[in-house]
């Protein structure tokens, strides 16, 4: 327990994958689906310490075989093969993995947690007293649980200071309280990941390279790609997590390169393109699919510099597909011949990913005999035709809609219906294509959730 203390202090002030970050990733993987949705939409505030703290149980736990091995076996075995299998044990609990070479960062800070258990686990004289062990055990139970605040506040202390790259003004929506804004404010756009510790890029020495199947690789650092003409566009992205009705959805003005023109400056000749992110994460998407939907390497976000947990210095906005296909921290683009296996695809997530139809209902409020209700409806790229509102299953009611920011992003709507006594409301969406949104539920995995948004008001 202690080398672990010891090892992750030192990943904080060093700003170096903690061991305690791997376990929790990992984790974090091998968890059921299910079970992670319903953890991660219903604990988003404090699953990151809770994550950390299941990690710290597990290193308890292979910290206490370990300690019994040395104690029932440590005189019978030589000390190379216990060396051997400690290290072994550490680097296993460090949250690496044979078939992954070893980076730098955790070959450091596996050798700070060997060195620390082998010194913690010197001969110790024999009339050591029972009092000073307790002393160093609510040592090192304090320095634990203030190394678990520090972990889950660190992507506090590591944000990067946002910087204002063009002028922006949020267009107005509809002027209903408790709404969601036609444009999602930067702070309070949705955020999930697969990792902890955010990617801790600069601005300087990254490079974004396109390469692979090419005729001209590219490698551009950050003052490169913003002298390329820049584009913006209205794009609403969605987690494939968010359950019917669910927050995991919002609305933002994107300003970057258009991944057509780094693949036609590159002469790309394949026909998918790999994106590769600095959190070893990867993600394929087919070249016809990058060019029809005009997918963006996004560097702004609202007129904005990305913040860290957006993707700074650079991310994929891909326009009408779920949000995993959107890659953050970019740092390579590979062209490749032939479809590629992505991260989620391995797991049975869908390897296609178009957004599904949906509505959510934002307000019900009731004034006397009128019920107020508004929400969102988004369909990806086909956009919405029209939100129809029933109650208590009686006939279909056309909603107000509130103006677009682009075919790719979600519009409002709002109505008011008549009627007294509690009512059962449900909400559907048709979209551009004058499809209308299927009644029947099923959940996020494993390629997005379907069904009507219903409230009871």
């Amino acid at each position: 327990m202690t080398g672990t203390v010891f090892a992750s202090f030192v990943a904080v002030v060093a700003q170096l994958p903690s061991p305690l970050e791997s376990v929790a990733e990992s984790v974090m993987q091998l968890t059921p689906v299910g079970l992670s949705d319903v953890l991660l939409l219903h604990l988003l505030a404090v699953s990151r310490f809770l994550a950390l703290l299941g990690a710290f149980s597990l290193v308890l736990l292979a910290g206490g075989l370990i300690g019994a091995v040395f104690r029932i076996w440590g005189d019978r075995l030589p000390g190379r093969l216990m060396g051997s299998v400690t290290a072994f044990g550490v680097l296993a609990v460090a949250g690496t993995r044979l078939a992954i070479p070893l980076s730098a960062t955790e070959v450091v800070m596996a050798s700070v947690f060997v060195a620390a258990l082998f010194f913690l686990a010197r001969p110790q004289p024999p009339d050591r007293a029972r009092r000073d062990f307790l002393v160093r055990t609510l040592t090192v139970c304090g320095g634990a649980a203030t190394l678990l605040a520090l972990l889950a506040l660190r992507p506090l202390t590591s944000a990067i200071t946002v910087r204002r790259l063009l002028p922006y003004k949020s267009p107005s929506g509809l002027a209903v309280a408790g709404l969601s804004e036609l444009v999602t404010p930067s702070d309070r756009f949705y955020i999930m990941d697969k990792v902890l510790e955010y990617p801790l890029i600069g601005g300087t020495g990254w490079r974004l390279t396109v390469d692979g199947a090419v005729e001209r690789p590219l490698s551009l650092d950050t003052q490169r790609l913003l002298a390329w003409p820049r584009h913006s566009a209205y794009v609403t992205l969605e987690c494939v997590d968010n359950p019917v009705g669910g927050p995991l959805m919002g609305n933002a003005l994107w300003t970057g390169v258009p991944v057509a023109a780094l693949l036609h400056a590159a002469g790309a000749k394949g026909n998918t393109v790999l994106f590769h992110a600095a959190d070893d994460y990867a993600e394929p998407t087919p070249v016809d699919v990058l060019v029809r939907s005009g997918a963006l390497v996004a560097y702004a976000m609202n007129g904005e510099t990305l913040s860290r947990a957006h993707g700074y210095p650079a991310r994929l906005v891909l326009p009408g597909i779920y949000g995993f296909k959107s890659v953050k921290w970019l740092t390579r683009l590979e062209v490749v011949h032939g479809p590629a296996a992505g991260h989620w695809a391995e797991f049975g997530w869908t390897p296609i990913a178009v957004i599904h139809t949906s509505t959510r209902i934002d307000v019900a409020r009731r004034n006397g005999n009128y019920l107020l209700l508004a929400g969102v409806a988004f369909a990806g790229s086909r956009g919405i035709q029209a939100v129809e509102v029933r109650a208590n299953g009686g006939p279909w009611r056309r909603a107000s809609l509130g103006p677009a920011t682009s075919c790719d992003s979600w519009v409002q709507w709002a109505i008011q219906l008549h009627g007294p006594g509690q009512a059962r409301v449900e909400a559907r969406a048709i979209d551009g294509d004058g499809a209308v949104q299927p009644e029947k539920r099923h959940g996020a995995y494993p390629d997005g959730s379907t069904g009507w948004a219903t409230v009871v008001a």
